[in-house]
């Protein structure tokens, strides 16, 4: 089975994708906690708030109460007085619309009322005497009466529930919610016993409807799904929104099959709760209003938060892959295809020069690739070169040690024969015989010169090694250098500002250079430029003196540079023996040194020779010396 890999650029899609969708998931469910402590934070805020404007709504009546009482007891204010105690009434009435009735009884059986119907006032009021009939006063805007009529009506405000809650108190009574019958709405009495045991009291009648006005606002506070429950000692709901649509003049109780939300809400106890198949946030403040405990509940579904952060999800998911793919765009160009860019120039390594010039000014990790690649590639070409070397060396020295036993075999045979010839030629009178043995003696004088220069290339050789400046011992040998040379043939000499101390046998050396300045004579017999050049070089970590012989002949070609440094390899033809570079060769190789050649048909040739470069001259003459 083949293994699977992923390429880098599928694995930073991954890895970025984990990370995006880990990053999400984390950032949903804090974002989730987070909210939901919000919204419980907010829903005591809206708690607080309608908290405060209840109360708010409830003590100016509380106030104004115990200023009737004390007008009351002070003979100041008498309900007898109907026009005058009208208008009283009425300026706060009108300050707060949500008053819709101010009632007032004692205990023989009068009565006094005062109704804000619509916008049209009304009077009842009832006198003891006057048995099983009240006159209804209709007022005008300053409470005076315009029209009365008198009426059957057996009402007695002793029988009603705010006197004789009020009775029971010496305090101000909130009473349970009722039905009023002028209004066929819900409301609530805050009544007040007057003066001690006078069997007086007065009450204030509020609308119900006038407080679940607040619930509305509450609502806009939290969220359009949010539930809103106002109950009075936890029996009754007074004000509530959204779970029925309430009928005019009924008052409702808390009850499992018209509120069953609700209902599991308030005695399950918990502040999160599962009702048919959906979670709810559940809020319950309490207070007490004198004798009455009201409880708001404020019921969040679980949805509400859950919508919000779907969304925030969506497009944090959304933003996110955008993201990924602008990245991606954004690595893949500035890193994956440079890397497979460079991937590509590394099936070069070995065979030529790779320079990333695109990439290799940069700072990052892609410059140091690019550069450690270069490097590598000079490192392996020139590493080749000393291997291409060192395979040549050992070729020359196989050559030369088969060559040097052939020659000197060939040495006595040709001894042999020249010894013979020149004892046998004084004996012969014949003339031909004597022209004969002429040849033979110098052709065989000839062969000795020959076996003597190839042991020259073939035998070990031993040299007197000293120490020069390169350029010093150049300046020294120019007019011989020039001398070699034709007129038609100008030498310039390039040599370096500072010292090259090298360690060479001066005799080798005059070889060497002559024979580097004839091969580049013979090149250019249309006449040229030679130039002598010398300069320091670091190579393989090693310190060189280089000496550079650089003609504008004739050149080579590829297959010629490879042969040139073999014993009788010659493109001079009958001129030359081809022994000269092999010579040049054995000796620079004596002086643990080396030999580069460069050249291009019709474009010149140039040696260079590589000495190594002595630094500490003192301490190695003295060495010599001892």
């Amino acid at each position: 089975m083949a293994k699977f890999t992923l390429s880098i650029k599928w694995l930073t899609v991954l890895v970025m994708i984990a990370l995006a969708t880990g990053i999400a998931i984390t950032n949903y469910l804090v974002s989730y906690h987070l909210y939901e402590q919000y919204l419980i934070h907010h829903m005591k805020t809206v708690s607080s708030f309608f908290k405060g404007e209840v109360e708010k709504l409830m003590s100016p009546v509380e106030t104004f109460l115990y200023n009737i009482q004390a007008l009351v007891c002070c003979k100041i204010l008498n309900f007898n007085d109907i026009e005058k105690t009208n208008k009283f009434l009425m300026d706060f009435m009108k300050k707060y619309p949500y008053v819709t009735s101010i009632n007032y009884g004692d205990g023989k059986g009068n009565g006094y009322l005062i109704l804000n119907d619509r916008d049209k006032w009304l009077n009842r009021i009832k006198k003891a005497e006057d048995r099983g009939y009240v006159v209804w006063n209709t007022l005008n805007n300053d409470g005076e009466i315009i029209n009365k009529r008198r009426v059957k009506d057996n009402y007695d405000p002793r029988n009603t529930l705010w006197y004789k809650q009020a009775l029971e108190r010496n305090d101000i009574q909130w009473s349970e919610q009722y039905q009023f019958r002028t209004t066929k709405n819900p409301g609530v009495t805050a009544s007040l016993l007057l003066c001690g045991n006078s069997k007086e009291v007065v009450g204030i009648d509020l609308m119900i409807k006038d407080i679940s006005s607040f619930l509305y606002k509450a609502k806009e506070m939290l969220h359009p799904e949010v539930k809103l429950y106002l109950i009075l000692d936890n029996k009754y709901l007074i004000a509530f929104i959204d779970e029925i649509t309430p009928k005019p003049g009924k008052i409702y109780k808390v009850n499992k099959d018209q509120f069953p939300l609700l209902y599991h809400a308030l005695y399950s106890g918990k502040d999160k709760i599962s009702f048919h198949n959906q979670k709810w946030f559940v809020k319950i403040e309490n207070w007490n209003m004198k004798n009455r405990k009201l409880s708001l509940v404020t019921m969040t579904p679980e949805i509400v938060i859950k919508k919000s952060l779907y969304i925030h999800l969506f497009y944090q998911i959304f933003t996110s892959l955008v993201l990924i793919f602008f990245v991606l765009l954004y690595i893949t160009k500035k890193y994956i295809n440079p890397i497979i860019e460079i991937s590509g120039q590394t099936a070069y390594l070995g065979f030529k020069e790779i320079y990333l010039e695109k990439y290799s000014q940069r700072t990052d990790e892609i410059g140091y690739l690019s550069r450690a690649i270069s490097f590598a590639s000079l490192k392996i070409l020139k590493t080749r070169e000393m291997e291409r070397k060192m395979e040549e060396f050992h070729h020359f020295e196989s050559v030369r040690r088969a060559l040097g036993e052939a020659v000197h075999r060939f040495k006595d045979l040709i001894n042999i024969i020249h010894g013979f010839a020149s004892i046998a030629q004084p004996k012969v009178s014949e003339e031909f015989v004597r022209n004969a043995f002429d040849q033979i003696i110098n052709a065989s004088k000839r062969a000795i010169y020959l076996s003597k220069e190839i042991l020259n290339v073939t035998s070990e050789r031993k040299y007197e090694m000293k120490v020069f400046d390169l350029n010093s011992l150049i300046q020294s040998m120019k007019t011989k250098i020039n001398a070699t040379v034709e007129d038609h043939i100008n030498v310039v000499y390039e040599l370096s500002s500072i010292p090259l101390m090298v360690k060479l046998d001066i005799q080798a050396f005059d070889e060497v250079l002559t024979h580097l300045i004839l091969n580049a004579r013979d090149a250019m017999p249309e006449g040229g430029t030679i130039t002598i050049k010398t300069e320091a070089a670091s190579l393989l970590d090693k310190e060189f003196a280089v000496l550079s012989v650089i003609d504008s002949g004739i050149g080579m070609d590829e297959a010629t540079q490879k042969r040139i440094f073999e014993p009788f390899f010659t493109t001079k033809g009958d001129k030359s023996i081809g022994l000269g570079l092999s010579i040049v060769y054995k000796i620079i190789k004596g002086h643990e040194g080396f030999i580069e050649v460069e050249s291009e048909v019709g474009k010149g040739t140039t040696f260079k020779i590589y000495f190594p470069l002595i630094k500490d001259v003192a301490s190695l003459t003295a060495s010599s010396a001892e």
